[in-house]
């Protein structure tokens, strides 16, 4: 199959301990907004058996809530509240998706937003390292209420590559001062 076919990430799937609390912080914390809901706690849920062979849900278990959020100039977040989730998320050291990056503008108001929200911050902001070390390239992680490590980089300068890729880094483009202001 061409490369062609493949666009670029829709949205990243996040399963959270409250749908609603979580939806709650996402709008505080980065303006998201719910494009949709294919079930939220005032609804029946989506069972297991209905869903298990199609996307993994564990039998016996049940979607109680699930939106989709509109995510800024970039990938779009899948929430979903499980009647009986399994373990919480390890961290970076464990194997699986263990964090998701957002490019900012400005790292220091989004995490004035991010704790303002609920958002815990790590130290930093620090100077980014090796390839993407350049002028006012910064970084910085924050943990969710409910634990999901969420990092923020600010790349106003470009990064440095190894060997010569047939693209570069796909960066979400600047928002326009209109888009802001909506």
């Amino acid at each position: 199959m061409s490369q062609a076919n493949f666009r670029g990430i829709e949205h990243v799937g996040i399963t959270v301990p409250d749908h609603d609390a979580a939806v709650a912080f996402f709008a505080r914390a980065f303006g998201t907004e719910v494009l949709f809901s294919l079930t939220s706690k005032d609804r029946a849920p989506l069972p297991g058996t209905e869903l298990e062979a199609k996307n993994g849900l564990r039998r016996g278990t049940a979607i109680v809530a699930v939106s989709m959020l509109r995510f800024g100039n970039g990938a779009n977040l899948e929430i979903f509240e499980i009647d009986r989730p399994g373990a919480a998320q390890g961290g970076i050291s464990e194997t699986g998706i263990s964090h998701f990056s957002i490019t900012v503008e400005d790292i220091d108001a989004a995490s004035a937003a991010f704790a303002a929200a609920g958002g815990e911050l790590l130290e930093g902001p620090y100077a980014l390292t090796g390839q993407e070390e350049a002028p006012g390239n910064r970084g910085r992680f924050g943990l969710t209420p409910w634990g999901l490590l969420i990092e923020f980089e600010a790349l106003p300068s470009p990064v440095r590559y190894d060997g010569a890729p047939s693209a570069p880094r796909w960066l979400p483009a600047p928002r326009r001062e209109t888009e802001a202001a909506e």
